[in-house]
């Protein structure tokens, strides 16, 4: 069931108000920010790192190398500031631990690494990483392996655990190496760089690539077709394709190009089969999802809902009058395209700072309903952080109050605190320039 917080007659931010405000307020600290963090009462849980254990043919032969990759959200880690260097410092350790089918330990490897940032750098740790990348090499078999970090500056530590394949390449005519995700691809001084999505989540980009090894152990060239499909988590299939490649004795390596712009959010598969055979050679699960959202109907209702200080009452209708859930997603996917001031880019910027502004009025403001549905909550997320916030607690005659002044936008908004609970109040409505008010 959707409830709907506010009267849909009411809301009608149109697009002036929408693009001269939202897209002008940026999303950087205010002069006054202490009085806003206060209010913050509970703050997102984050995966300390990913793993992605990847398989492939190696020099000798009788063994396959494993590559274990490693990413590392630096704004999950805990930096300290080095009084000597004038740095900052964040430092882990991890241990990397592969059993065999029977259960003994044929890898058991610690190590430790570190991360240093200016203190600018400081500033832009969000959606920087550091990768680290770990080799061994196994005979035929499967493998149980545990990855385990910590940060030493917190203590704070994660396992994550992987089932491991290693095939007989020796022994096959034709075989595959395991898959691996890459967000971005380019060429620099004759090479190619390469950036790995080692957490498996292509978090809305338009585009992606996989790399995959092709193992010919004949003497002589081959022609083979291949096809490829992307399956959802009910098994249909998404998207679909063909590769033809001319495979000469030893190892060919791919890169194909996969379009992603379709894909709603959820679960996938992406697999390869022989165009001969049928056979499945090879296949990587990932996902489509916005980074610190879920994918479950009920939170797509929610985010819909969410979009009344940015769509209109024909475009909300549009998205909400979908019968499936795909179709919905679908919908919603094509409000956003709608409003992407970069289509060429890999990343929808407005709805992801949309979001995030949504998140943080969680955050900031929620009482005994969510901060998104307060009055501060959805001045927030219109016109972003004020300038400057005055802040009159209880005095003999009058109620609390606060005052935010955003410059730029020659605004100011005054909420007083009613009940003497925090329960911040605009003292006048805001206004869009059809003068339609857009809540009571």
């Amino acid at each position: 069931m959707k409830i709907h917080i506010y009267n849909l007659k009411f809301i009608r931010l149109i697009a002036l108000i929408i693009a001269g405000m939202f897209v002008s307020a940026t999303l950087k600290p205010t002069e006054v920010k202490a009085q806003l963090e206060e209010k913050t009462i509970r703050s997102e849980s984050k995966q300390l790192f990913f793993v992605d254990p990847m398989v492939f043919y190696s020099k000798e032969k009788s063994r396959a190398r494993l590559d274990v990759y490693m990413e590392i959200p630096l704004e999950n880690l805990q930096f300290k500031k080095n009084y000597n260097s004038k740095k900052y410092d964040a430092n882990v350790s991890y241990t990397v631990a592969i059993k065999n089918f029977a259960g003994e330990v044929v890898e058991n490897e610690s190590m430790t690494d570190y991360v240093t940032t200016t203190k600018e750098e400081q500033k832009g740790l969000e959606g920087s990483a550091k990768y680290i990348v770990r080799e061994y090499y196994l005979n035929p078999g499967k493998y149980d392996m545990e990855v385990t970090l910590v940060d030493m500056n917190t203590k704070k530590e994660l396992t994550l655990r992987n089932k491991i394949d290693v095939v007989d390449f020796i022994n096959e005519r034709i075989s595959f190496s395991n898959i691996m995700l890459i967000s971005n691809m380019a060429t620099e001084n004759g090479k190619r760089v390469i950036t790995p999505l080692v957490n498996g989540n292509v978090d809305n980009l338009k585009e992606f690539y996989v790399f995959f090894e092709v193992y010919n152990a004949k003497s002589e060239d081959i022609v083979n077709s291949y096809s490829f499909q992307i399956l959802d988590k009910n098994e249909n299939v998404v998207e679909r394709g063909n590769f033809t490649y001319t495979l000469s004795p030893g190892i060919t390596k791919c890169f194909e190009k996969i379009k992603a712009g379709n894909l709603v959010y959820g679960d996938y598969v992406f697999d390869v089969k022989d165009n001969a055979t049928g056979e499945l050679l090879a296949e990587k699960k990932f996902v489509n999802k916005m980074s610190g959202f879920p994918t479950n109907a009920k939170d797509l209702d929610l985010m819909i809902d969410q979009l009344i200080y940015i769509a209109n009452d024909e475009q909300l209708s549009k998205v909400e009058s979908a019968r499936t859930s795909e179709e919905k997603q679908k919908k919603f996917i094509e409000f956003w395209k709608s409003k992407d001031p970069s289509p060429n880019t890999s990343k929808n910027e407005l709805m992801i700072d949309y979001y995030k502004r949504i998140q943080m009025a969680n955050e900031r403001y929620s009482h005994y309903i969510d901060g998104w549905k307060t009055d501060m909550g959805m001045v927030f997320i219109i016109f972003g952080e004020p300038n400057t916030i005055e802040r009159y607690p209880f005095q003999e005659n009058t109620k609390p109050y606060e005052v935010w002044y955003y410059y730029s936008a020659n605004k100011e908004f005054i909420f007083i605190d009613e009940t003497g609970f925090g329960d911040y109040r605009l003292t006048t409505p805001i206004w869009d320039v059809d003068r339609h008010r857009i809540r009571n």
